[in-house]
């Protein structure tokens, strides 16, 4: 990460005394914004080529199949004939002059085997009729038929890892392809803040030796500084910011990976827009009784994109065994998306992971709700999921989940909703035990009836009061793991 801060930084303006060895060139009286080309971002973009070559080849491998083929079928017949036929004194006929009559009759009774699980009398009359072996061959087709199709489920498991491997590679492709776009200067804006900026930090003791620019998502500015403070002297980030604020016409802060303050050392310092909302969170949680763990797990991640994102998994049943298996999912999601995964790829690739390495049959739900406070649009992403609810002033709305959980199909198989937020919207995350505590049968109305007699906006007592009441119905002994997640959006 240092080797491609520096190189960022290399791209953008630099004091003329060293604007030949950092790659600027121009002449002697200004600041040039003809750039040689950067060896860091030439690299990346190789990178970025190749890992698309490779996806690629991914895509081409066979796809996964719902059924027996016919070279399948080929060997599953030729291993009743070696098992079931061998010594008997009517192969010859059956698999020789008869050969098709026997191959028919075999594959109807293959399937009734996959859509009934069993012969039908009809079959066996058949089979009886034709064969003098009936019994022996009908119970060597029935237990090798079983084998195959273990073997079939095996096949798609492992094209359902390629594939996802394959999405992943893609993916990591076009991060690199986002990287190498960052080095691409925006000389005016660096030439236009280089002169401001310069002089207004030397008032503060600060000598700014470079600067990079360049554009996020939706033209968002992000600024890089490379500063030293003189001797005896430390200012803080957030000082600096506010310098930078002035200099750029942009309300600009501190990134959260951004040192504290600048020293005598040369340092980099990555600053971006402040946003226009905020959040704030709340967690309650009660562990199913008799437990000495609950099964949920839980994350808040804010990224410097702006993003929050609030995640919420309930590992199948309870205690170590459910807990294990939701804190995987958490990890996993929280590695994924920070390093810039789409939700969905994220989703996918946890679902495949789980499902090779699912040998004991635990899953875990995904409950995924990421909020962007420079415009309070929320993403969510359900897989097995209970319902979520959105309280917008007086309006409730009740977002329901009917997918399986992670590790249960070997598709990925989520649920993706879009909604624009308002300030003041509060999000309401649960796991299915807090709704199953509710008595009534229509539990996602009591639900909506118990937020809207809330009359606090605190997240954290929001939280609280909510489980408070769920626990309540229980006659304080919960059924099962409960927990309650809340983020309240607030305009700054």
């Amino acid at each position: 990460m240092g080797n491609l801060l520096m190189a960022v930084l290399h791209g953008g303006v630099w004091p003329k005394e060293r604007k030949y060895a950092w790659g600027i060139k121009g002449n002697t009286s200004g600041y040039g914004n003809e750039m040689y080309p950067i060896p860091e971002k030439e690299q990346l973009e190789r990178y970025a080529d190749a890992f698309y070559g490779l996806s690629k080849l991914f895509q081409k491998m066979p796809c996964q199949k719902e059924r027996l083929g016919d070279e399948d079928l080929e060997a599953l017949f030729g291993a009743v004939k070696q098992s079931a036929c061998a010594g008997c004194k009517e192969e010859m006929l059956c698999w020789g002059n008869c050969y098709f009559k026997t191959c028919r009759l075999l594959f109807e009774m293959v399937t009734q085997l996959e859509y009934d699980g069993c012969y039908s009398e009809e079959a066996k009359r058949q089979l009886e009729s034709q064969c003098s072996q009936s019994e022996a061959v009908a119970t060597a087709l029935q237990e090798f038929y079983g084998q195959a199709r273990m073997e079939l489920m095996w096949n798609n498991r492992m094209m359902e890892q390629r594939m996802a491997a394959g999405e992943q590679i893609f993916q990591t492709a076009e991060l690199l392809k986002q990287t190498a776009s960052a080095f691409e200067p925006c000389p005016e804006q660096e030439q236009r803040i280089w002169k401001k900026l310069k002089r207004e930090l030397r008032y503060l003791s600060i000598e700014l030796q470079g600067i990079r620019v360049f554009m996020c998502e939706e033209d968002r500015m992000e600024v890089y500084l490379f500063l030293r403070a003189q001797k005896h002297t430390c200012v803080s980030a957030k000082s600096i910011g506010e310098v930078l604020s002035g200099c750029s016409g942009w309300k600009m802060r501190p990134a959260w990976n951004c040192r504290a303050a600048a020293g005598e050392e040369t340092a980099s310092f990555h600053f971006v827009p402040d946003t226009k909302y905020q959040i704030f969170c709340g967690i309650s949680k009660i562990t199913k009784a008799g437990e000495l763990v609950s099964g949920d797990n839980y994350a808040f991640l804010q990224k410097d994109t702006g993003k929050v994102v609030m995640s919420l998994a309930d590992g199948m049943g309870s205690g170590i065994g459910a807990c294990q298996e939701s804190e995987k999912v958490i990890e996993l999601l929280e590695q994924f998306l920070d390093a810039g995964f789409p939700q969905e790829t994220a989703v996918r690739m946890i679902n495949s992971c789980m499902l090779l390495q699912n040998r004991q049959q635990m899953f875990s739900t995904i409950d995924l709700c990421m909020v962007d406070l420079y415009n309070a649009k929320c993403d969510i992403m359900k897989s097995g999921a209970a319902s979520t609810f959105i309280k917008t002033g007086n309006e409730i709305e009740v977002i329901g989940g009917s997918t399986f959980p992670s590790g249960v199909m070997q598709q990925s198989d989520y649920e993706s909703m879009h909604r624009k937020l308002e300030s003041g919207s509060t999000i309401i995350m649960m796991t299915d035990g807090v709704l199953e505590a509710l008595p009534s049968d229509d539990r996602e109305q009591q639900m909506a009836e118990l937020i809207g007699r809330l009359a606090t906006r605190n997240a954290k007592e929001y939280a609280r009061r909510l489980m408070e009441k769920a626990y309540l119905m229980q006659k304080l002994k919960a059924r099962d793991d409960m927990t309650i997640l809340v983020g309240s959006i607030w305009e700054k």
